[in-house]
């Protein structure tokens, strides 16, 4: 079956039959009551009169009552992203490499809105839509830097997209991508530390049919409208993190995309997406198959006003067809 590549913009050169990029670094891991006056009550007796004192001295409790007003520290002030993306045939997608670094930064006036709110925030599938933080972006200087405890530095440098100022970085290769390790964020001489935390990757990913790197024999995995779609990967069970799996049908020439559903589960090694969801698609249509390990954080830090939202994630995009 000659399968024509799906020429289209995404996020990420093999030379070998079916890539993945190993989990070669082991686990790492960085960044390593008020006080109660009792107040006496004096009480003098005589024998014609009883005088009680109920003068206190107020002056403490004045000076420890803090009247000034108090910062909401809940909203969002502040986005930074570090994920690698891994395209196992890139000339399919567009990209000119097989592996891909995104570090991004974003600071803006405070929202209750949130970044990550595209990804399903319950187990379960649906179909996938964009989401946008409209508030206002702000100018925090010419750069901002990340920072970990390999002594690694990272500048992301200030630059424009459709929301205003942004900061990023477009230019890292896989081994600045520093597997389970805390990083800080430094801006304006203020650090919000342990903003994000990345992740690591995959040493195998089933079906490996999806792993083709040449495109004259990639799409070759079925995408089924009737049963289930079970993928697996490993190693797996990774803290505070969560699984998503996307796929996104197109035309049987690639020049149409049609939809993209996703599914989010635990990151237990398994998932099985129903074919259900693909019963619209005509069979012979192509698909791509984002395989994405997620964490994210929402610390508050008092320097910069309220919550930096921080997203980690990793990502395998594989080929596929609806069968």
């Amino acid at each position: 079956m000659n399968w024509q590549c799906i020429l289209i913009g995404i996020h990420m050169f093999a030379c070998t039959e079916v890539s993945i990029s190993k989990t070669y670094q082991p686990d790492d891991s960085a960044f390593p009551e008020e006080e109660i006056i009792d107040e006496e009550t004096n009480i003098e007796t005589d024998e014609e009169t009883t005088t009680t004192d109920t003068t206190t001295d107020t002056t403490d409790e004045e000076d420890d009552t803090d009247t000034s007003p108090q910062t909401d520290l809940s909203q969002t002030v502040g986005y930074v992203e570090l994920g690698l993306m891994q395209a196992s045939c890139p000339y399919c997608f567009g990209v000119p490499q097989e592996i891909n670094i995104t570090a991004y930064s974003r600071f803006h006036q405070p929202t209750g809105a949130s970044h990550t709110s595209w990804l399903p925030q319950s187990d379960g599938c649906r179909e996938y839509y964009e989401t946008t933080v409209s508030s206002q972006n702000l100018d925090v200087g010419q750069f901002v830097t990340l920072q970990n405890n390999f002594g690694d530095n990272f500048t992301l440098n200030q630059t424009y997209d459709t929301t205003g100022i942004i900061y990023e970085n477009g230019y890292l290769i896989e081994s600045n991508f520093r597997r389970n390790t805390p990083h800080n964020l430094n801006a304006q001489g203020k650090t919000a530390e342990g903003v994000l935390e990345t992740l690591r990757g995959f040493d195998y990913i089933e079906p490996y049919t999806m792993l083709y790197v040449d495109p004259s024999y990639a799409f070759q995995t079925p995408i089924v409208k009737n049963g289930n779609n079970t993928f697996t990967w490993g190693p797996s069970g990774d803290v505070n993190s969560f699984f998503t799996i996307h796929i996104s049908v197109y035309s049987n020439d690639g020049s149409y995309y049609y939809g993209t559903v996703i599914c989010r589960s635990p990151d237990a090694g398994y998932m099985s997406i129903p074919g259900s969801y693909f019963t619209q698609y005509q069979s012979g249509n192509l698909a791509s198959i984002h395989l994405m390990r997620h964490k994210v954080l929402t610390n508050q830090y008092s320097d910069f006003g309220g919550v930096i939202e921080g997203y980690s994630w990793w990502e395998v995009i594989g080929t596929g067809f609806i069968q």
